[in-house]
């Protein structure tokens, strides 16, 4: 006699819910950022901004200094970069922009994997809030590239953090980062097409 396990099911209304949540969350984001570039827009005069005129004069060390800001806030995961994503889309070359904030967040996730690979879970539970630290050990011992690829996809997850993940986990280098480099693009593109 054999038992059909209702697992399955169950499991699908959870999938199904779980996509109906993350695609909410996706179009949320959109018109977070929308109405955040519509802000900037309506309240920030790129002409009458001392700022604004600083950094168009001196682009190019404006890219510098971005780039190695988000290297430092990949690294050290709390610090957001979605604020000045947004300024330096909006004012910027988007192309430009969008090629350093990738480019960075792989040096980043480069910098993030080696010390997870290197020094492991004693420099992770001090470098790292206790929450981050539990994700990161509890999905480094279960995960597959395959599994990996699809959470860096995830808008709610920080991707960056995956690299972490990678390093402590069975992953090679390369298997962590095309999936960080592919999550970084899209999600940089997509908020560049909403601020555009």
């Amino acid at each position: 006699m054999v038992k059909i396990n209702p697992a399955p099911e169950k499991a699908q209304k959870l999938d199904r819910k779980s996509l109906i949540q993350l695609v909410g969350f996706i179009v949320m984001f959109g018109i977070f950022i929308a109405l955040i570039s519509a802000l900037l827009s309506n309240f920030i005069d790129p002409e009458n901004n001392k700022y604004i005129q600083g950094l168009l004069l001196h682009e190019n060390r404006a890219l510098i200094i971005y780039f190695l800001f988000v290297i430092v806030a990949t690294v050290i995961i709390p610090i957001p970069t979605l604020p000045i994503d947004l300024v330096l889309l909006s004012i910027l070359d988007p192309v430009t922009v969008i090629i350093v904030r990738v480019f960075a967040g792989i040096a980043g996730g480069s910098i993030s994997y080696y010390l997870s690979f290197n020094y492991g879970r004693p420099l992770l539970k001090r470098w790292l809030s206790k929450n981050n630290y539990k994700i990161v050990e509890t999905l480094s011992n279960t995960f597959s590239w395959r599994q990996f690829f699809i959470i860096t996809m995830i808008p709610v997850i920080n991707a960056e953090l995956m690299a972490y993940v990678g390093g402590m986990g069975k992953l090679g280098y390369w298997k962590t980062i095309f999936p960080l480099f592919v999550g970084l693009a899209y999600r940089v593109i997509f908020v560049a097409v909403i601020v555009a």
